[in-house]
């Protein structure tokens, strides 16, 4: 949890294809400091969307602190080109079409918490996830 904005940079410093990083507001909480590598490093093709529910619900629906965090302003004031807050789907297109212009943009995304009540768990090995990956990234 936590590694999504770093490894998408890492992806979008090598790739020339749009990344797009999907993460929940505890993961950005727990890595805040990728923000700023992905400010400085500054890649084009990348767009962060942030899924904000206020918990953790995959892990039990612990509450975070994202309420009081402008993830917006924190994306700004580390480097990104573009980064705008919303709560519903059409303030999301909005964003979607101006985030496309040029990166890094951030896209924070308030959403209502709950998740499956039958929610999956991983079936694959982590050697199996990363065999995967790096076949994906060769095509």
């Amino acid at each position: 949890m936590g590694g999504a904005s770093g490894m998408g940079l890492g992806v979008a410093l090598n790739v020339e294809r749009p990344v797009v990083v999907l993460d929940g507001d505890g993961a950005a909480l727990m890595k805040l400091g990728a923000f700023a590598t992905i400010g400085a490093y500054a890649p084009k093709n990348l767009i962060h969307v942030v899924l904000d529910n206020g918990v953790h619900d995959s892990t039990g629906g612990q509450q975070t602190v994202s309420a009081s965090v402008d993830f917006a302003a924190v994306a700004l004031d580390c480097g990104y080109a573009y980064a705008a807050s919303c709560d519903d789907l059409e303030g999301f297109g909005q964003a979607w079409r101006e985030a496309s212009g040029g990166g890094p943009s951030l896209i924070h995304l308030r959403i209502a918490p709950g998740s499956m009540a039958k929610l999956g768990r991983p079936t694959v090995t982590p050697a199996e996830v990363a065999r995967r990956f790096k076949t994906f990234l060769a095509s």
